[in-house]
């Protein structure tokens, strides 16, 4: 997902100084941070402090970033660095649960408002805990990969930034990602996504991953 242009307008602002500003592009950042970071740390109640962290970091280098298209590469950055601090204080690998009940979302399904009568509609929920039940068993690279592609919207070199790595290994990922995934996933459920008449239980970029796409 491109900087919108009164992101950027925001962000050209703040680095002039204006507080107002930098208050206003916190608040329309946080909700995408605050989510990137619940998924990687299970929902923790540390999740908040994280999210502080990394847009106290945004202020302290705002004006490191420039062009403003690097404004989301480099709060998602600083956001994986951030859990990845907290994660080895805990002494445990990035992705595993400290609970077993791998009860936490980590890609949004949100089902469109169509319609739908009650039964469809949890037919469909339920088609999207599959998914997202396979997506909690991904290797975390491949997992995160996802979830910055698909539901934060980034481009694969903004992925790659935000990773820092190579475009190409960007690519590898995802194509290993939906590769497991389609493998994972019952086929009914992969010929359901495929409908036409689906109501979106999915995210939009994953969809076609899952459908053969």
């Amino acid at each position: 997902m491109d900087v919108s242009p009164e992101q950027t307008e925001l962000l050209r602002a703040a680095q002039a100084g204006d507080p107002q500003a930098f208050e206003s592009l916190y608040l329309a950042l946080e909700p995408d941070v605050s989510r990137f970071v619940r998924r990687l740390l299970r929902d923790d109640p540390i999740c908040d402090d994280v999210v502080q962290e990394t847009l106290l970091a945004l202020y302290i280098h705002l004006g490191e970033i420039d062009p403003p298209a690097k404004l989301r590469p480099y709060v998602f950055r600083v956001a994986r660095n951030a859990c990845y601090d907290v994660m080895r204080q805990w002494g445990r690998r990035p992705g595993v649960s400290m609970d077993d009940d791998g009860a936490a979302d980590r890609v949004a399904f949100e089902l469109r408002d169509d319609g739908s009568g009650p039964e469809e509609i949890a037919h469909w929920l339920l088609l999207g805990l599959e998914v997202r039940e396979a997506i909690d068993r991904l290797p975390e690279l491949q997992r995160q990969t996802l979830i910055l592609f698909c539901e934060e919207e980034l481009s694969q070199a903004e992925i790659a930034e935000v990773m820092q790595t190579s475009v190409g290994t960007v690519k590898s990922r995802l194509f290993h990602a939906k590769r497991s995934l389609r493998g994972m996933v019952r086929p009914d459920v992969l010929l359901a996504l495929s409908a036409d008449s689906q109501p979106q239980p999915v995210d939009d970029r994953l969809e076609p991953m899952l459908a053969g796409g």
